[in-house]
């Protein structure tokens, strides 16, 4: 690796965790006079900001933490549009993996940020929209039959590894792709590691149906 794409890959590298890293949902909830860490589950994400503050807030904040995975990784596949395919691939995952994990480990609070759902999926829409549409459709089908969010972000993760083997099988970034997968898969695991418990104890929290 030359000198000039070692310092793109770091700038890359730090661009994509700072994007992340906004705590946009903090930041909507403060706006409103709402410490939303002291509210529900405490979460930043969209979920919560749903709970603490309606649908169109939580919405608002869904569609910019995906932003913050969507841009880092198109400005990637931008910079980077006439290199080999598998260093292009490598920097796409690279940029959308630091961008979920800014937006989990957040430096403006104390690297306590949200679980990474909405900026995986604009990660993901970026680098393949129908992987992103596959994992939407899985979240869609488990929350309607459970009203639980969370169960279906977690049903959609572990779904993401099989997905993708199947998207990309024969394809050369299929290496790639399903080691990303799998990575990501396992993050996402880790940061809803508490809702696991609450879903086995029957305890997670579950949106009733026609609530704001």
């Amino acid at each position: 690796m030359d000198t000039p794409l070692i310092l793109s890959t770091v700038i890359i590298a730090v661009a994509a965790f700072l994007m992340g890293s906004l705590p946009t949902g903090y930041i909507a909830a403060r706006a409103k006079g709402i410490n939303i860490k002291a509210v529900g589950s405490g979460n930043i994400g969209a979920t919560n900001v749903t709970r603490a503050m309606g649908k169109k807030w939580g919405a608002l904040v869904l569609l910019i933490d995906a932003f913050k995975g969507f841009l880092p990784v198109s400005l990637v596949k931008l910079w980077f549009a006439s290199a080999p395919v598998n260093q292009l691939s490598l920097l796409l995952v690279m940029a959308g993996f630091l961008a979920v994990a800014g937006h989990v480990f957040t430096p403006f609070l104390k690297f306590k940020g949200g679980k990474g759902i909405a900026t995986t999926l604009g990660v993901l829409l970026a680098i393949n929209p129908l992987l992103a549409l596959s994992m939407i459709l899985v979240w869609v089908v488990v929350f309607l039959a459970t009203r639980v969010s969370a169960l279906g972000a977690l049903t959609a993760a572990v779904a993401m590894p099989v997905i993708v083997y199947f998207l990309y099988r024969g394809s050369p970034l299929s290496g790639t792709m399903i080691l990303f997968a799998v990575v990501m898969m396992l993050f996402i695991l880790f940061t809803h590691r508490e809702n696991i418990q609450r879903i086995l104890r029957g305890e997670e929290l579950a949106f009733k149906k026609g609530k704001q």
